[in-house]
Protein backbone atom coordinates (compact mmCIF):
# COMPACT_ATOMS: atom_id res chain seq x y z
CA UNK A 1 0.00 0.00 0.00
CA UNK A 2 1.42 3.39 -0.95
CA UNK A 3 1.38 6.58 1.10
CA UNK A 4 -1.60 8.07 -0.75
CA UNK A 5 -3.72 4.99 -0.10
CA UNK A 6 -2.69 4.98 3.56
CA UNK A 7 -3.65 8.64 3.90
CA UNK A 8 -6.96 8.05 2.11
CA UNK A 9 -7.78 5.11 4.41
CA UNK A 10 -6.99 7.31 7.42
CA UNK A 11 -9.26 10.12 6.20
CA UNK A 12 -12.14 7.72 5.48
CA UNK A 13 -11.75 6.04 8.88
CA UNK A 14 -11.57 9.39 10.74
CA UNK A 15 -14.62 10.89 9.02
CA UNK A 16 -16.67 7.70 9.47
CA UNK A 17 -15.75 7.50 13.16
CA UNK A 18 -16.74 11.14 13.67
CA UNK A 19 -20.05 10.64 11.88
CA UNK A 20 -20.82 7.57 14.02
CA UNK A 21 -19.84 9.25 17.30
CA UNK A 22 -21.55 12.59 16.66
CA UNK A 23 -24.59 11.55 14.64
CA UNK A 24 -27.11 13.94 16.20
CA UNK A 25 -24.77 16.91 16.22
CA UNK A 26 -23.90 16.36 12.57
CA UNK A 27 -27.55 15.80 11.59
CA UNK A 28 -28.31 19.27 12.92
CA UNK A 29 -25.18 21.28 12.17
CA UNK A 30 -24.43 20.11 8.60
CA UNK A 31 -27.87 20.94 7.11
CA UNK A 32 -28.09 24.23 9.01
CA UNK A 33 -24.67 25.25 7.72
CA UNK A 34 -25.61 24.21 4.18
CA UNK A 35 -28.88 26.14 4.22
CA UNK A 36 -27.31 29.27 5.68
CA UNK A 37 -24.36 29.35 3.29
CA UNK A 38 -26.49 28.30 0.30
CA UNK A 39 -28.97 31.10 0.95
CA UNK A 40 -26.17 33.65 1.22
CA UNK A 41 -24.61 32.41 -2.04
CA UNK A 42 -27.99 32.51 -3.80
CA UNK A 43 -28.59 36.08 -2.62
CA UNK A 44 -25.12 37.14 -3.76
CA UNK A 45 -25.51 35.44 -7.16
CA UNK A 46 -28.89 37.06 -7.86
CA UNK A 47 -27.91 40.60 -6.92
CA UNK A 48 -25.49 43.01 -8.54
CA UNK A 49 -24.74 43.95 -12.12
CA UNK A 50 -27.28 42.28 -14.43
CA UNK A 51 -25.14 42.16 -17.61
CA UNK A 52 -22.88 39.49 -16.13
CA UNK A 53 -23.65 35.79 -16.35
CA UNK A 54 -24.90 34.92 -12.87
CA UNK A 55 -24.45 31.11 -12.63
CA UNK A 56 -26.92 31.08 -9.74
CA UNK A 57 -27.30 27.30 -9.36
CA UNK A 58 -23.57 26.42 -9.30
CA UNK A 59 -22.84 29.24 -6.87
CA UNK A 60 -25.74 28.22 -4.61
CA UNK A 61 -24.65 24.56 -4.61
CA UNK A 62 -21.03 25.50 -3.91
CA UNK A 63 -22.14 27.76 -1.07
CA UNK A 64 -24.30 24.99 0.38
CA UNK A 65 -21.38 22.53 0.23
CA UNK A 66 -19.08 25.01 1.97
CA UNK A 67 -21.75 25.65 4.59
CA UNK A 68 -22.18 21.92 5.20
CA UNK A 69 -18.45 21.56 5.85
CA UNK A 70 -18.49 24.62 8.10
CA UNK A 71 -21.49 23.18 9.95
CA UNK A 72 -19.68 19.89 10.39
CA UNK A 73 -16.58 21.58 11.78
CA UNK A 74 -18.66 24.04 13.82
CA UNK A 75 -20.65 21.11 15.18
CA UNK A 76 -17.44 19.61 16.51
CA UNK A 77 -16.62 22.84 18.31
CA UNK A 78 -20.13 23.00 19.74
CA UNK A 79 -19.77 19.41 20.92
CA UNK A 80 -16.66 20.19 22.94
CA UNK A 81 -18.35 23.24 24.46
CA UNK A 82 -21.65 21.49 25.26
CA UNK A 83 -20.68 18.24 26.98
CA UNK A 84 -24.34 17.49 27.66
CA UNK A 85 -24.71 16.23 24.11
CA UNK A 86 -22.44 13.27 24.85
CA UNK A 87 -25.08 11.46 26.88
CA UNK A 88 -27.77 12.20 24.28
CA UNK A 89 -25.48 10.92 21.51
CA UNK A 90 -24.90 7.69 23.49
CA UNK A 91 -28.61 7.24 23.98
CA UNK A 92 -29.35 7.91 20.29
CA UNK A 93 -26.70 5.41 19.16
CA UNK A 94 -28.54 2.71 21.13
CA UNK A 95 -31.91 3.37 19.47
CA UNK A 96 -33.06 1.46 16.38
CA UNK A 97 -32.68 4.54 14.18
CA UNK A 98 -29.23 5.33 15.58
CA UNK A 99 -28.03 1.78 14.98
CA UNK A 100 -29.39 1.84 11.42
CA UNK A 101 -27.59 5.11 10.68
CA UNK A 102 -24.34 3.80 12.18
CA UNK A 103 -24.63 0.58 10.16
CA UNK A 104 -25.17 2.62 6.99
CA UNK A 105 -22.10 4.73 7.74
CA UNK A 106 -20.08 1.54 8.29
CA UNK A 107 -21.25 0.07 4.95
CA UNK A 108 -20.27 3.25 3.12
CA UNK A 109 -16.92 3.30 4.94
CA UNK A 110 -16.19 -0.31 3.95
CA UNK A 111 -17.15 0.43 0.34
CA UNK A 112 -14.79 3.41 0.24
CA UNK A 113 -11.97 1.30 1.68
CA UNK A 114 -12.54 -1.26 -1.10
CA UNK A 115 -12.47 1.51 -3.72
CA UNK A 116 -9.21 2.88 -2.34
CA UNK A 117 -7.66 -0.59 -2.45
CA UNK A 118 -4.20 -1.58 -1.32
CA UNK A 119 -5.49 -3.54 1.64
CA UNK A 120 -6.94 -1.99 4.75
CA UNK A 121 -5.38 -2.11 8.17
Amino acid sequence: MNAIQRAAHHVVRSVANDLRENTLTNLVSIPLGAVGRGAAAYKAATSGFTMLERKVLPKTVAGAAKGAVEGWIGGKVALTVAQKLASVEKWFDNTKVGKAIDNGITKIENGLHKLIGGGYS
